[in-house]
């Protein structure tokens, strides 16, 4: 949708450019006013009022030609929101069916009250996720993890350091004896020190100093078995006011979101459908909708008051633009017209523009802070509020704030005539006012040829792509920084986009001469963007083009501004009150196009409407039978399963593989996981409260695990749908309640180094490996850290511990091999 809107806007000023241009400039300038410089081009420059009737007209075709398009795009829009909702790509993910619901009541808050009110829709409800106050677990995981990461440096580092010693003498492996250790450990001389101390930060001079790796071993181990400990606890952790809630059928949460859940005001409002896991911001779980009200007019509040600040310089950088008019308001200034010409130039010309940029860039960051502590619960939509807050800021800021200040520093000097004849200013700024579009026009020239070559060129990214190499010390920073693209965010992209829209809006009838600019600018941008899309952008959750319908509201508010500028200029010219008539009732139009659009698309824009679902049963619940054990529990009551799964023995952490390495290194390319039952098939439904069925789905995997190797491959297809089904309970959980321990990955060594590391880290139960990651010579014959690409980055194999972020359909089959793996699985369940 971001290029549809680009293409828009490429249509829209191709077609009115091949038309205005040539009747413009000829009427601006044969035998009308002669104003210096850009001026001469202006709307300012006409004498003759009637022939401002071709200003008028042309406004009125503009006008035509964004009702138009922006009605069919949205139409086009819809009905590729509609399909895309509707694929099974998308409508076989568990996002596609879950309700968030915020600010529920203490007295329903529970998943039997929340089960019983939810399953009066279609298919009823297949699992509720409960949210809790998870304590200090959420920093212990990162904890952890940061540990694991520095581990992975250090143990790297070491082994390479000890693998091009023992090369460099001729590859002797018997170290000196006062070395003390064997013949593949790391020497002492390159293990690792620091101090061990009780301070936030390092200081070299304080604590026991102590070894590095050993350190880090303790701390893991600690963690893991405090972390362990606390995610089995999960579940009795204190809720907060919302949950998360699957239905059966994607028709059911369209339904449950748009009807009136509870009889007190603000409870169990506003819902949101098809929030993906990755998309959730969690530390918004537990903020009731009163107080998310107020969290967002204060955000509006301060918004505004930024706002009304950033006017300052942007009007100091619009009176940069003209220094003659600023020497006259401040004299000391006037020495610089006495400098080159050349250096004149590029004050008036081109910094201004690139200083406004600077100083653009600048709100989008605080914007998108306020816009998380107003409450919202997905990351998508903050993306959104900054979308909104951004156009708006650049609309008020850079649009009109420019025009004006533009227009009042051109008659600076005659202030003091106007103290005795006030209405006197209303004819000068209508001369004026048109003169300001100079800088709008190097504005937008530069937006189009500067940020376009940018873009494309990635001149950071290229820069980095050579220092990265000497950086990425681990087998984990080459596999990431060769999987990990870029990501670009929408809600500083479109306003961008949208306010060069706007200002082909207001200055294509009263300067024409930045039609070609505006034209090349979406020409251009629509080029890079198809580019950088298909190649180096990626996006981190998709919204299903909401930012799109929000975009062209923004155009139509700019539409309106443009028409209330004309009825202004025409209105205080004595001949042009007919056009103002025709300018009027072309404002009355486009705000009649506006309710409209809000009116009658705005429903379309957040849920599918219930034709597009065929063959819906409105009554019928899916079967919740897949197997024996599914049966036993869902005979079971909600009290009596929580009772079975407090009774349930702890569950033990992941078990050691007994594969040797080069077994390791093979098993994933025997298995194919596509060939299995897909998602879709998947209608088994166990606790209807998440955190319970998946100790129950852990607890079957463990089962399943102590089975000699026929049995398993009797069952193999039991073990995938079960791991599937893991993978779908996790979806709405916090991420620390269910992280798994990590996994150290060292390279391979033909010394035997790293192979060493990894028994000893196993011995104090960390899981590490060497699966896919080795030390090769480079042409120095020193060691250089080595990934198969062919397996990591092209068969995206996931890295060793890197687990998929649940609920995503694409990357499920990745988790599944994940655990599989972990629990053993792997050599037993071959498929061919």
């Amino acid at each position: 949708m971001v290029l549809k809107f680009l293409r828009m806007g490429m249509v829209t000023f191709f077609l009115y450019s091949i038309v205005a241009v040539p009747i413009l400039f000829p009427i601006i300038t044969i035998n009308q006013g002669n104003l210096s410089g850009l001026n001469y081009l202006t709307m300012g420059n006409v004498i003759d009022d009637n022939r401002l009737w071709a200003h008028c007209i042309l406004a009125v075709l503009l006008a035509i030609l964004v009702w138009y398009y922006t009605f069919r795009e949205t139409k086009i829009y819809i009905n590729l929101r509609r399909k895309y909702l509707l694929s099974s790509a998308y409508a076989d993910t568990v996002a596609a069916r879950t309700l968030f619901v915020p600010s529920i009541p203490k007295d329903i808050n529970t998943a039997d009250e929340l089960e019983k009110i939810f399953n009066k829709f279609p298919g009823g409800v297949r699992r509720i996720w409960l949210n809790r106050k998870l304590g200090d677990l959420p920093k212990l995981v990162q904890k952890r993890q940061k540990a694991a990461i520095t581990l992975e440096h250090k143990l790297t580092k070491a082994i390479l350091a000890t693998y091009n010693h023992r090369m460099k003498n001729n590859g002797n492996r018997i170290m000196e004896e006062e070395e003390g250790v064997s013949d593949v450990g790391i020497p002492q001389k390159f293990r690792p020190t620091q101090r061990d101390n009780a301070f936030c930060i390092p200081l070299p001079c304080f604590g026991e100093k102590v070894d590095t790796i050993r350190y880090y071993h303790n701390q893991i181990k600690k963690l893991n078995d405090k972390i362990t400990t606390k995610q089995e606890d999960a579940h009795n952790l204190k809720q907060v006011n919302s949950a998360f809630i699957e239905f059966n059928q994607q028709i059911a949460a369209h339904m449950a979101a748009q009807s009136l859940m509870h009889k007190r005001a603000m409870e169990m409002a506003p819902r949101y459908n098809g929030i993906a896991p990755s998309d959730v911001i969690w530390e918004n779980m537990n903020i009731h909708s009163f107080e998310r009200m107020l969290r967002r007019i204060a955000s509006m509040s301060v918004t505004a008051v930024i706002i009304a600040f950033w006017a300052v310089p942007v009007i100091f950088i619009q009176a940069v633009a003209n220094i003659d008019t600023l020497s006259k308001a401040l004299p000391f200034l006037a020495g610089i017209k006495t400098w080159p010409d050349q250096v004149v130039g590029i004050i008036q010309g081109i910094l201004p523009s690139v200083a406004l940029a600077i100083l653009i860039a600048l709100v989008p960051i605080i914007f998108k802070i306020l816009s998380t502590l107003e409450g919202i619960p997905q990351k998508s939509f903050v993306e959104l509020s900054v979308l909104h807050k951004f156009f708006f800021f650049q609309l008020v800021d850079v649009v009109l704030i420019s025009t004006l200040s533009g227009g009042f520093l051109q008659i600076t000097d005659q202030f003091a005539h106007f103290a005795q004849e006030p209405f006197q200013i209303i004819n000068v700024l209508s001369e004026n006012l048109p003169k300001a579009s100079t800088f709008f026009i190097t504005f937008v020239m530069l937006q189009s040829t500067n940020q376009s070559g940018q873009t494309m060129v990635q001149l950071v990214p290229f820069l980095l792509s050579y220092l990265t190499p000497f950086l990425n010390g681990t087998p984990r920073d080459i596999c990431n920084s060769k999987k990990t693209c870029p990501t670009i965010s929408l809600g500083t992209l479109i306003p961008a986009q949208t306010v060069i829209f706007i200002l082909g809006l207001e200055y294509g009838v009263i300067s024409p001469l930045i039609l070609p600019f505006v034209l090349l600018f979406f020409m251009l941008q629509y080029f890079v963007y198809l580019y950088q899309f298909l190649y180096v952008y990626e996006l981190p959750y998709e919204t299903a083009g909401r930012h799109f319908p929000r975009a062209i509201r923004h155009i139509y508010i700019g539409q309106i501004i443009s028409q209330l500028t004309l009825i202004g200029l025409f209105a205080i010219r004595p001949g042009t009150h007919g056009q103002m008539g025709v300018m009027i009732a072309t404002l009355v139009f486009t705000c009649f196009a506006l309710y409209y659009y809000n009116h009658a698309f705005r429903p379309l824009f957040k849920y599918l409407p219930v034709s597009s679902f065929k063959d819906v049963d409105m009554s019928a619940k899916y079967d919740s039978v897949l197997d024996e054990d599914e049966k036993y529990f869902t005979a079971h009551t909600h009290d009596e399963k929580m009772q079975l799964m407090k009774s349930a023995e702890p569950l033990t952490s992941q078990q050691d593989s007994d594969n040797s390495n080069s077994s390791d290194e093979n098993v994933y390319h025997k298995v194919d996981f596509t060939k299995l039952a897909t998602h879709s098939s998947l209608k088994s439904r166990t606790f209807p409260e998440a955190y319970c069925a998946r100790r129950q789905l852990l607890q079957r995997l463990e089962s399943e695990q102590k089975k000699d190797i026929e049995e398993i491959k009797k069952d193999n297809d039991r073990i995938i749908r079960t791991a599937k089904s893991l993978y779908d309970t996790e979806s709405y959980m916090h991420p620390s309640t269910y992280s798994p321990a990590p996994t150290i990955w060292l390279p391979e060594d033909e010394l035997g180094i790293a192979q060493n590391e990894v028994k000893e880290l196993k011995a104090n139960n960390i899981e590490a490996t060497t699966r896919g990651a080795a030390i090769e010579p480079n042409k120095k014959g020193k060691g250089r850290v080595t990934i198969d690409e062919d397996r990591f980055v092209y068969a995206d194999e996931g890295a060793p511990g890197a687990n998929s972020s649940p609920g995503e359909e694409a990357k499920l089959h990745d988790y599944v091999r994940v655990l599989v793996d972990s629990y053993n699985f792997t050599e037993a369940i071959t498929m061919y």
